[in-house]
């Protein structure tokens, strides 16, 4: 798995667990906090964007925003994985 503690700080708003997700046919990550969760849905491909996404998105935003809790945000990103098709479990 690729290592992602060079692309997000994982003291900030660290998620209760981890999320792996499938990236690619190769690439899983591990998601560890909202801002992991935001490099992965902004690097997500415009076709495959949708309501779900959209929603996804703006719960990071709000908890970014300290508007929302990182567990809201972990809910809700593992609901998009899912709903995407990309949870690895």
């Amino acid at each position: 798995m690729e290592s992602t503690a060079s692309l997000e700080k994982e003291d900030r708003l660290p998620f209760g667990g981890t999320v792996c997700v499938q990236i690619n046919d190769s690439t899983k990550r591990d998601v560890k906090s909202v801002r992991g969760a935001s490099e992965v849905l902004i690097d997500w491909p415009h076709a495959r964007r949708g309501p779900v996404y959209q929603t996804t998105m703006e719960m990071l935003q709000s908890a970014l925003a300290g508007k929302a809790t990182p567990e809201q945000a972990h809910e809700a990103f593992v609901a998009f994985a899912k709903h995407a098709g990309v949870l690895v479990t």
